[in-house]
């Protein structure tokens, strides 16, 4: 395990990591000045890394961590979520994206990727490349919901349905036109964020469930641009609990190949648990326990190998941790490692970030006490 110096400010947080089109390794941070939040990111080229560059800057707080990543056709896209200017309600914000076709000198202008009727809440955004340059977003929406501060309930079944997160898509193309928007589930946890991966034309995404008597487990859908779902759990944990764990998956794709790592506490005790699927996430095999002392906060890349290496937060007594494992399709652990020992922050900067790129292993996270963000590389002999 080797830590690398990033380019990231003191103060910065909301870290992701992503990939270009040629596998080099994107780190992208938040800077907090002036009153400003300003999203940044740099690209690893070798040993070094480019001069850090501004993608957005927007007064106040940006929502959930902003994305900057690789598309296909060699392009940059970057997605940022800020809050609706003058609203009363805490939760709405706004999602741009903008595309870059010199390596992110400069930026197209940004774009709306929905309709009028969305709504979308601040808990998270993810997003997946496809071919031709062209993009696919996933959003927690809430126009079903009723505002806060908002008359009196109604108890029917539609009411009470009319009350749901929904889990909405849509895919752009190279020139940042929405096509029509998805629905892939109208029922979900509302703060758990999703992830969502691609291969060729076909999307998994992976999500926290909300089903009848609060049952809140992984659900996994399979969709595509023409607007084809199919959607089922990637297994059944029964986790009953009423209200949100602020806890959600993280799925990976090679081929036919995928994965899945997610955070249950169904029997009153913190798991991180591993799935395979070997038919591109139209099923899973049983799951692999990683972790029965763990925070949650996964994240999980495919190697070369065929195994998949997975990142959380664990806890050793009254002590957090960052672990790391590589785990095989059989279910052997084939190596562990801490990566770090102290605290964390809270949302949005409280998943720690796991990439694949140029054959290695990378992990990112924002250290509360050193206030920036932190990077590994990690390996466990792929």
């Amino acid at each position: 395990m080797e830590e690398i110096e990033t380019p990231a400010a003191a103060n910065s947080q909301q870290h992701r990591l992503g990939h270009t089109a040629d596998g080099r390794l994107i780190l992208s941070w938040v800077e907090v000045a002036e009153g400003r939040s300003s999203s940044r990111f740099s690209v690893r080229d070798g040993d070094r890394w480019t001069a850090p560059a501004t993608v957005a800057s927007v007064p106040g707080k940006l929502a959930a961590p902003p994305v900057v990543m690789g598309l296909a056709d060699g392009a940059l896209a970057a997605a940022w979520m800020s809050y609706v200017p003058g609203s009363t309600d805490r939760t709405s914000a706004e999602i741009r994206l903008a595309r870059s076709a010199d390596g992110g000198r400069t930026w197209s202008e940004p774009a709306r990727p929905y309709g009028d009727d969305a709504r979308v809440y601040d808990a998270q955004m993810s997003l997946a490349a496809l071919p031709a340059g062209r993009l696919a977003l996933v959003w927690t929406d809430k126009r079903h919901v009723q505002a806060e501060g908002a008359g009196h309930a109604e108890h029917s079944e539609h009411a009470a349905h009319a009350q749901r997160y929904q889990l909405i898509a849509t895919v752009m193309d190279a020139a940042l036109r929405p096509g029509e928007e998805i629905t892939l589930d109208s029922d979900v946890c509302s703060c758990c964020r999703s992830d969502t991966a691609a291969q060729g034309g076909e999307l998994v995404t992976v999500y926290r469930d909300h089903a009848g008597s609060e049952v809140r487990d992984i659900a996994a859908a399979r969709w595509n641009p023409a607007g084809e779902v199919r959607s089922g759990p990637v297994h059944v944990d029964g986790w009953v609990l009423n209200g949100c764990p602020s806890n959600g998956p993280a799925v990976d794709m090679r081929g036919a190949q995928a994965v899945v790592a997610w955070f249950t506490a169904a029997d009153g005790a913190g798991r991180v648990r591993l799935a395979f699927s070997s038919d591109a996430g139209a099923s899973f095999g049983d799951p692999i326990e990683v972790d029965s002392e763990a925070v949650g906060y996964a994240d999980t890349v495919l190697l070369e190998d065929g195994s998949a290496m997975v990142s959380w937060r664990g806890r050793n007594g009254p002590q957090e941790e960052l672990r790391a494992a590589r785990v095989a399709p059989n279910g052997a652990v084939l190596g562990r490692v801490t990566i770090y020992q102290g605290g964390f922050p809270n949302w949005p900067s409280k998943y720690p970030e796991l990439e694949r790129a140029g054959g290695k292993a990378y992990v990112a996270w924002t250290d509360p006490l050193l206030k920036r963000v932190r990077l590994v590389a990690v390996s466990m002999g792929d």
